[in-house]
């Protein structure tokens, strides 16, 4: 594996991970607690310093018991609160919305001053001696006391907040407009190309090796680059047939290799699965841009259920789609052809376009919102909003043929007079938009 294919993995893995800034933070209040113990023991404070920050041993153990006493306890608390928050994003949300409260790092903070500073209090009173007199430990443990109760308050008011419906909708849509933005944005377009017609010329006549999956799970990232090289070292091409987000079961086909030899070096081909394609139980944002439109899927059908029917919540996640996706509307995405440095046609890849984008969420979002008359109305405001930012041909096709597919829909069902003349003004109004 390349190194950026590890990173953004291990980056996903600690954002979402609950133990790591805590363990930071514990270690840094332990590094501080030696470094204090230390100077009280070798460095003669300022006289200020001294008359102000300097009380008995007694004393001083008395007060950092209390501390260490009093913050793990508010720790617990946020460990509950925590539990909560999440116990009620699951119900509420949906299980799929846990990750955006776990990679908040405001209670993982919180979490870690406490404990960190508990531990800090009980490794300053065991390394005091009966003839000192504290100063510079004790006042570290007042300022991380302070520093920790503000992060509580922090704590408590993002928690108010991040359950909010519109905050999570919100973060949902800036996750999906940044892995929009890596999708039409790659970090070596040079290495990429339209040109599928040369990769299948260059492949053609060669002998072909298929390479099964070792296991089961969902693809969570591929490392282009990793089999870019691979290639160019025994002259292959390969024919990619998944993508990050596909749920792979064991021994199905994830790659044809293509080569003179591709058949000699059984290793390694076997190990091709563990090298370059991670996968994984859950999918992840890392390389899929779908990842963050299930999820506003998800969000929507549970706000038209008729146990919520709450349609307010559904219309804010349209918006913030379709402020995602206006970003992208007249960006030409990649190709799906890898090349190497002599501009030789190496991988052709399956990767996300914008139709796929575009019924990956209109079409869920529209079969579950059939008798919703304000959703389907904002469903062709949406549409018409993408028309109005673009005049390119092709996209202009594709918004209008999604609106007739919303049409069919709309035409399937039976609604009051008025509120069939609303849907037939809007989709008018998107034709005209779309110059048809």
């Amino acid at each position: 594996m390349t190194l950026h294919h590890i990173v953004p993995q291990l980056r996903e893995r600690i954002a979402t991970s609950i133990w790591f800034i805590p363990l930071v933070l514990c270690a840094i209040c332990l590094a501080s607690g030696l470094a204090l113990s230390w100077a009280d023991n070798n460095l003669s404070p300022p006289q200020w310093f001294f008359q102000q920050a300097s009380i008995p041993v007694t004393a001083a153990r008395q007060v950092l018991a209390t501390i260490a006493g009093a913050l793990l306890g508010i720790g617990g608390v946020v460990f509950s609160v925590t539990m909560v928050a999440l116990t009620l994003t699951s119900g509420q949300y949906g299980p799929k919305l846990l990750r955006q409260y776990l990679s908040d790092s405001h209670a993982k903070i919180s979490m870690g001053l406490f404990i960190g500073t508990s531990l800090y209090c009980l490794l300053a009173m065991s390394s005091y001696r009966v003839a000192e007199t504290p100063g510079y430990t004790l006042s570290g443990a007042l300022l991380l006391t302070l520093l920790s109760l503000i992060a509580f308050i922090a704590f408590i008011h993002n928690t108010a907040t991040d359950l909010q419906a519109d905050q999570i909708i919100q973060r949902l849509g800036r996750d999906l407009s940044q892995a929009l933005h890596d999708l039409a944005t790659p970090e070596r377009p040079e290495r990429r190309s339209r040109d599928t017609a040369a990769w299948r010329r260059r492949a053609r006549g060669q002998s072909r090796c298929s390479i099964g999956s070792a296991q089961s799970g969902y693809v969570q990232a591929i490392d282009y680059q990793g089999i870019l090289e691979w290639c160019v070292d025994r002259d292959y091409c390969v024919l990619l047939r998944v993508r990050a987000g596909d749920f792979l079961l064991q021994g199905s086909c994830v790659a044809a290799v293509f080569g003179r030899a591709a058949d000699a070096n059984a290793d390694d081909l076997l190990e091709f699965q563990q090298r370059f394609i991670s996968t994984g139980p859950v999918r992840t944002p890392i390389q899929d841009p779908e990842y963050p439109i299930t999820q506003l899927n998800q969000l929507i059908n549970r706000a038209l259920s008729p146990g919520i029917n709450d349609p307010g919540t559904a219309i804010t996640c349209i918006d913030w789609y379709s402020k995602a996706l206006s970003e992208i509307i007249d960006s030409d995405l990649p190709g799906t052809v890898f090349v190497d440095a002599q501009s030789t046609p190496r991988i052709m890849a399956r990767l996300s376009d914008l139709r796929g984008l575009v019924r990956a969420f209109y079409a869920p979002v529209r079969q579950c919102s059939r008798e919703n008359v304000p959703v389907l109305v904002n469903l062709l405001e949406s549409l018409e909003r993408l028309a109005a930012v673009t005049r390119r041909p092709d996209r202009l096709a594709l918004i209008a043929e999604e609106g007739d597919c919303l049409l069919d829909t709309i035409n399937r069902d039976q609604y009051v007079a008025h509120d069939q003349r609303t849907l037939n003004h809007r989709y008018r109004k998107l034709q005209r938009t779309c110059n048809r």
